[in-house]
């Protein structure tokens, strides 16, 4: 069952698509994801899953399910009454639903389903099954997320070289103006396990860590400049280059933003089922939304 309802009578586009079960959770990620079609000058798709629409409560379920696809439509439009808005529910699991409709989206929204005391620990299989399989970027709304962009919106994005931080590298550029805000670039990096300083110092070798900072912060910057080029975008830009793991970087620098971004990509033969381990860590612990970018290419490994 489909509904859609256009307030200002012209053909719109529904790039932004939010899926909603009727939990505070989904609440929040709609608001969210209300703001975000009106920055994109796009219409919302407000989704329901339904497992099981042909039970002995069928009509039932049915009718709750509409009341709450109206009550859904009447929230966004109270936020912003001149989005367009289109409600629609499905006969299926919520991240196959979700995962089938990001196909035609530019943006999926959702959120979390964190539980009493564990709620920074603990995400809904929904969360991380839709950012690991989702054909477009989704971000992962929180308990508590503001959707009132306040003045001086900041974004936070972690890099790492490969092609998906890249990605979202771009992304993050594209919403820090989109927010008329500023972004903070994070590499987070750590010498590889074998490699003890102590133990080097202990032979005999030193470990000049000002100049591997110092090269790479060079080559964050590089790319950081190559990536404004590309997007064509004039927002202000920090670089942070610091020795800790990128989790925790992320977190630090992420912990009062309006949006953290990370790229994510499946591993192997379930690529498109797992996200990276520094992802799915950020997603688990971040008071701030989330946005999971994947790589358009399925046919390679990234770390993020």
């Amino acid at each position: 069952m489909e509904r859609v309802v256009e307030r200002n009578g012209e053909h719109t586009r529904f790039g932004v698509v939010v899926g909603v079960d009727g939990s505070d959770e989904g609440w929040g990620a709609l608001d969210w994801a209300a703001r975000a079609a009106v920055e994109r000058g796009t219409g919302l798709r407000i989704v329901y899953a339904m497992v099981d629409p042909f039970g002995a409560e069928a009509g039932d379920l049915r009718e709750r399910v509409s009341a709450l696809l109206v009550r859904a439509e009447d929230r966004a439009h109270a936020a912003c009454p001149e989005l367009a808005v289109r409600t629609a529910a499905f006969e299926g699991g919520a991240v196959s639903t979700l995962s089938a409709v990001s196909a035609t989206a530019e943006l999926l929204v959702v959120g979390t389903r964190g539980h009493g005391a564990l709620a920074s620990l603990l995400l809904g299989s929904t969360s991380v099954g839709v950012s690991a399989r989702a054909a477009c970027p989704v971000v992962v709304v929180p308990p508590g997320a503001d959707a009132v962009r306040r003045h001086g919106c900041q974004v936070v994005v972690g890099v790492d070289g490969s092609e998906v931080s890249a990605e979202a590298l771009r992304f993050a550029l594209r919403e820090a103006a989109r927010m008329d805000g500023s972004l903070t670039v994070v590499h987070g990096w750590q010498l590889p396990a074998p490699l003890d300083p102590m133990a080097l110092s202990a032979a005999g070798y030193t470990m000049n860590f000002d100049v591997f900072e110092g090269r790479t912060r060079k080559y964050i910057d590089d790319l950081v400049d190559r990536a404004r080029a590309e997007e064509a975008v004039d927002v202000p830009v920090g670089v942070r280059v610091v020795y800790e793991h990128p989790v925790q970087a992320l977190l630090d620098a992420g912990r009062y933003a309006d949006l953290v971004v990370v790229g994510s990509h499946g591993r192997g033969s379930v690529a498109g089922l797992l996200l990276g381990s520094v992802s799915q860590s950020v997603l688990h612990r971040a008071t701030s939304p989330v946005a999971v970018v994947r790589h358009r290419r399925q046919d390679e490994d990234w770390e993020w």
